[in-house]
């Protein structure tokens, strides 16, 4: 079990996988971002994030677990900015549609 997952994007595809993970009992806590205030407020409202992070960088801070769900677009950029934020032992995911 994991005690933190930094969740950045709490739209729908991250904000299904994190409820998933806490009705498996996989996390105990998420803490959860995104850009737009109203899309983390309702994951709050809804059970999906417990804690609303004013930034990414604060969602990633104390987690043990990390799930980027950004759009494509963005997902190296969020990935630059929090790798100085993660240990070698937290385990990092992301949704993202292409690979390269």
């Amino acid at each position: 079990m994991f005690e933190q997952l930094g969740l950045i994007g709490c739209g729908l595809m991250g904000g299904s996988f994190a409820l998933a993970l806490k009705k498996a009992g996989l996390v105990k806590r998420v803490v959860g971002y995104s850009k737009s205030p109203s899309t983390t407020e309702r994951a709050r409202m809804m059970g999906v994030i417990d804690i609303e992070a004013p930034s990414a960088l604060l969602a990633v801070s104390g987690a043990d677990i990390v799930l980027i769900a950004v759009p494509v677009a963005a997902t190296e950029a969020t990935f630059k900015a929090i790798k100085h934020l993660v240990t070698p032992n937290v385990l990092i995911m992301d949704v993202g549609s292409t690979k390269r």
